[in-house]
């Protein structure tokens, strides 16, 4: 490599022109250093090393000594006598910046590095950085990190959009004006429905606040129960307990709503987000309101004429739900903490949405019912204690105090699995909802589990066939759906499933 005398370079910065020297003696004993360009009765005119020309008048001078050259020619003498040496040249850095110059010390530097590359004191110096093993500038480093972040972007199948990398479908809908909600790319007007909102007059309003506030004020008057109201997009929530407790349950029954929207991806025919479809959450502290509220509603709603011994069935348990026509679900919290309560809550919030969903008001079988409340407890709370058994009691006998731990369940199918004691498909399918133990109950959420896993649009098939053949929890129309979606029986599901379990509760 042929180099560029370093005097020269120096020279060609500096921009040096040809004239006397060089240093001008004010009266008040400034001295200003440079090249003197002009040199006349009225003026001094002097190209400062630093501050540029100035222009001073003689009356100011003292006087005029050229005696010493400039600094800039004493650095391009110096950089002409340092050549290829870096000894000298480092010499040359040392008086440079002790005499303050600062962007000539660069080309110093550069030459120290252009005659020893690897150099590491003026590297550092200089600003460089080692990246992949290489020395790299500023400039370089960004360059070369750009470039590799870009390569690293196209290799994942991205493409760069307004700054962003990001996916060919989500360019594409950027690009038709679309937004991001969840999994899913959608209009402005979805986005806002989903979100309980709907326009009137320009603007977006929350849809169902003036009803749900008046029916929570029926019950206040009517009962004489002291609730407060709070809106959710999806929810309207008639609370006694404490406001945090409240806010709780809101959020967590909203994430429940989404997720059962990520998986079964209703249209407007299936599960239409309005007025209509918004469920109540009453929730109570302890169970003399809760009964109070259930003999109210069933004066309203006519329960015991669709299920004779309603009301003496709910005041036997901490909850209950309703699909028709109101949606609704009731909770009371003592003795339970706010983490079981919330459980609860989300569990019933589970039953409702999966028996609403087509609103052909058919129940699903046990199984799918329970399985899928299960599911969205654990997916959007990362636990369960809500044990919706039956007048069977726990059923688990010795096991019932592992299966209270959720995070238990894992390990017990397991065990099950390898000693081939899991309950098979087809007696599940059968049972009705006070034959269920635990263990019919946690298979029932794995199996949904899996197969939502495995394909959540084969899942939606799954539900909405067993919905269409119009049987309520018919076990043989219910594996004849089973068979259209997933193309198994009960005693393949069976097997599949014991796979996913010894496989880790993953995909085999």
């Amino acid at each position: 490599m042929r180099f560029v005398p370093l005097g020269l370079l120096l020279a060609l910065l500096l921009g040096v022109p040809s004239a006397l020297a060089h240093e001008v003696h004010l009266h008040d004993g400034t001295v200003i250093e440079g090249k003197v360009l002009e040199d006349t009765k009225a003026e001094v005119v002097i190209e400062t090393t630093f501050d540029g020309k100035k222009t001073i008048s003689k009356t100011e001078v003292a006087r005029v000594d050229t005696s010493v050259p400039p600094l800039r020619e004493q650095l391009q003498y110096r950089g002409d006598l340092a050549k290829d040496d870096v000894k000298a040249l480092w010499d040359l850095y040392k008086w440079a910046k002790k005499k303050g110059f600062k962007s000539e010390l660069v080309i110093v530097l550069q030459r120290v590095i252009e005659l020893q590359p690897k150099n590491k004191r003026a590297r550092k110096l200089l600003g460089h950085e080692k990246v992949d093993g290489e020395w790299m500038s500023p400039e370089e480093k960004e360059a070369y990190l750009a470039k590799k972040h870009a390569d690293e972007m196209r290799a994942k199948g991205l493409v760069e959009y307004k700054g962003e990398w990001v996916t060919p479908e989500e360019r594409d809908a950027r690009e038709k004006g679309l937004i991001k909600d969840g999994d899913d790319w959608v209009t402005k007007e979805e986005y806002h429905k989903r979100r309980g909102e709907q326009l009137i007059d320009g603007e977006w309003v929350r849809v169902g606040e003036d009803e749900g506030a008046a029916y929570a004020q029926k019950v206040i008057t009517d009962t004489r129960l002291k609730v407060a109201y709070t809106w959710s997009p999806h929810f309207d929530i008639i609370s006694e307990v404490k406001p945090k407790t409240t806010e709780r349950v809101k959020e967590g029954a909203e994430k429940a709503f989404a997720e059962m929207r990520r998986v079964l991806k209703p249209t407007d025919d299936d599960y239409p987000e309005n007025l209509d479809e918004r469920i109540q959450l009453v929730l109570f502290k302890k169970a003399p309101q809760y009964v109070r509220f259930a003999k109210w509603f069933n004066e309203q709603e006519k329960c015991e004429e669709l299920v004779p011994g309603w009301v003496r069935s709910v005041q036997r348990q901490h909850s209950f739900w309703w699909t028709h026509p109101r949606k609704l679900v009731a909770v009371y919290q003592f003795p339970n903490t706010d983490k079981t309560f919330v459980s609860n809550v989300i569990h019933n919030i589970g039953l409702v949405l999966i028996t609403r969903y087509r609103i052909n008001f058919l129940y699903p079988s046990v199984w799918l019912q329970e399985g899928f409340a299960y599911y969205l407890e654990l997916t959007t709370q990362g636990y369960t204690q809500s044990f919706t058994l039956g007048k069977g009691g726990s059923g688990g006998g010795a096991k019932g105090p592992v299966w209270l731990d959720s995070k238990k369940w894992k390990g017990e199918l397991k065990k099950l699995v390898a000693e081939g004691r899991d309950p098979p498909m087809k007696r599940i399918a059968r049972m009705t909802h006070d034959q269920f133990s635990y263990v019919e109950l946690v298979k029932s959420w794995s199996v949904v589990d899996m197969l939502i896993q495995w394909d959540r649009g084969k899942f939606k098939a799954f539900i909405d066939a067993t919905k269409e053949r119009g049987s309520t929890g018919d076990p043989k129309n219910e594996e004849e759906a089973l068979r259209e979606a997933y193309g198994l029986d009960y005693r393949k599901l069976d097997s599949r499933w014991r796979e996913f379990v010894q496989n880790g509760f993953k995909q085999p």
